[in-house]
């Protein structure tokens, strides 16, 4: 079913509306033209393109980016124009050569190696870092395939280019510290910036500033007016039909989304039913399964299909993210399908989106239960976006305006994180909602934040090997429980009363991440 929430905002935290005189001056405002600053924030073009020229110049004028922190690379281009995607994806060689290299100096030799908290990559500058593939069985191990803006986050560090996920936990994930804070505290860590993209398609141009269509939408969206629409909704779509594998990120990420963003007495649309959603006006933020959900509409999944908008429209400032796998791998016109597109909806309005330009697997995606609270608390877009991914260097990409905040931040209530019921003091999985605080090996950890079977401290993998069981990894704990029994209720995760797909992909979720956090387990030391 859809529950909606529409709550009215407290008027003591409420921005005043534009209002008669005053409103072409607070509009003008709200668009950075009275004096915004910003030298944390680098810009990188590509000399070669005259689209991404424009697209850096006119994003620098809108935030106020000084001119020396504007970069242009020479990066070749068969196609200037921008219309080869072949041209999205850079091999490694020329990845360092052309962009990490050339990069690092110029931090280096300007002396903003250290002021510099944000990159901000422009189309015409590639999407992916071509490297080593395998089967899906070997990939979360072996992969040097990566996004180009997962890898610039690591300038500097020994991290980059690095295979798989295993030593690539993110130290910022869910973090309730500011970024600059977190930089100053951890001087050593690996990631030292934060990057974002500004692209779209290519194929409408604004005759003033010769920006994509798009492009122009998605850098003026995130700067709009700081005004809060009546019908303004938080949509959290669901799909009830996902099989064992898949339906328990309904219960322990979207679901939970849904409960704290209406618990910061936000208005929100929780979604529950099959249909997948459409129609839906002046969403402020977006959860769902995109292509991925079972009953997409079909091609593009985003936009007009059929006579219906997927999902609806979007406001100002407006916030999504979908658990595709590839959503991000391309934005280039005329787009080519298999899964839905984030450049889908950036056309359709929002204002900033994740995506993913290979395979991240599920473990992989970043998390809307921090994700969209973090924005909607009044983060920037960036932050809660890093906050949110467990792992650096990987397929991840954030679209839009890193600076972008909502219209109304709301404080998000402490005390009970995950909203199950149980307050944080006591709660065995502060971040997992479990009211009923199962805990079949009485360690302080739910088994719903537990997979660490073999209680090592760590969830871990084995990459499929099984013997000698002294170097099997927790997932294939589960795995062999679920294939061949017995059964044993401490890898029965969920408490279903069957160790399955939805157990093993709990697993998944928090591979080479501790236990937790659960404040049971502290009072046990």
């Amino acid at each position: 079913m859809i529950r909606r929430q529409a709550v009215e905002p407290n008027p003591a935290r409420t921005r005043p509306r534009l209002r008669g005189l005053l409103s072409a001056a607070l509009l003008l405002a709200s668009f950075g033209c009275f004096g915004e600053h910003h030298p944390e924030v680098l810009v990188i073009t590509n000399s070669e393109s005259p689209t991404s020229l424009a697209i850096g110049a006119y994003y620098a004028d809108v935030r106020g980016v000084p001119d020396e922190n504007v970069v242009k690379l020479s990066i070749p281009l068969k196609d200037p124009t921008l219309a080869d995607r072949a041209q999205e994806t850079i091999s490694a060689e020329a990845y360092h050569r052309l962009l990490r290299e050339p990069l690092e100096r110029y931090l280096e030799e300007n002396e903003l190696r250290d002021q510099i908290e944000i990159l901000v990559t422009t189309k015409g500058i590639p999407l992916r870092v071509d490297g080593e593939s395998s089967s899906m069985e070997r990939w979360l191990e072996v992969t040097t395939q990566a996004a180009v803006d997962a890898e610039l986050s690591l300038l500097f560090s020994d991290k980059a280019g690095t295979a798989g996920i295993r030593d690539s936990m993110n130290p910022y994930f869910d973090s309730r510290e500011s970024f600059r804070a977190f930089r100053e505290a951890k001087p050593d860590a690996p990631l030292r910036y934060m990057v974002a993209r500004l692209t779209g398609y290519a194929n409408e141009f604004d005759p003033e500033t010769q920006l994509p269509v798009d492009v122009k939408r998605l850098i003026d969206g995130a700067n709009g007016p700081a005004v809060v629409p009546d019908d303004a909704t938080w949509l959290v779509d669901e799909d009830p039909s996902r099989g064992p594998g898949h339906a328990i990120a309904n219960r322990i990420w979207l679901d939970p989304t849904a409960r704290i963003l209406a618990a910061m007495e936000l208005p929100v649309t929780h979604d529950e039913e099959k249909a997948f959603a459409s129609g839906v006006a002046t969403i402020v933020g977006y959860a769902s399964w995109g292509s991925n959900d079972g009953n997409d509409a079909g091609e593009p999944y985003y936009g007009e299909i059929k006579g219906a908008l997927y999902p609806g429209t979007f406001g100002p400032r407006s916030l999504a993210v979908d658990l595709v796998s590839t959503g991000g791998r391309t934005f280039t016109h005329p787009p080519k399908y298999g899964q839905s597109l984030t450049a889908d909806l950036v056309r359709l309005g929002v204002s900033g989106a994740t995506g993913h330009v290979y395979e991240p697997a599920l473990s992989g995606v970043p998390r809307p239960y921090i994700l969209l609270p973090t924005y909607a608390s009044g983060v920037r877009a960036i932050e809660a976006f890093y906050r949110s991914i467990p792992y650096l260097g990987w397929m991840n990409i954030y679209v839009g305006d890193p600076l972008m905040t909502t219209p109304l931040a709301r404080t998000r209530p402490e005390g009970d994180r995950d909203r199950d019921g149980v307050p944080d003091g006591n709660d065995n999985c502060t971040e997992v909602p479990n009211p009923e605080q199962r805990d079949t090996n009485a360690d302080g950890f739910g088994n719903l934040c537990d997979p660490d079977v073999d209680g090592d401290g760590l969830v871990t993998t084995s990459w499929g090997e099984i013997y000698p069981l002294s170097k099997r990894g927790d997932v294939e704990w589960i795995a062999m429980s679920s294939q061949n029994g017995p059964y044993d209720p401490n890898f029965d995760l969920d408490g279903d009363g069957d160790v399955d797909a939805d157990d093993i992909t709990i697993a998944h979720m928090m591979l080479f991440m501790p236990p937790g956090p659960s404040a049971q387990a502290r009072s046990l030391r």
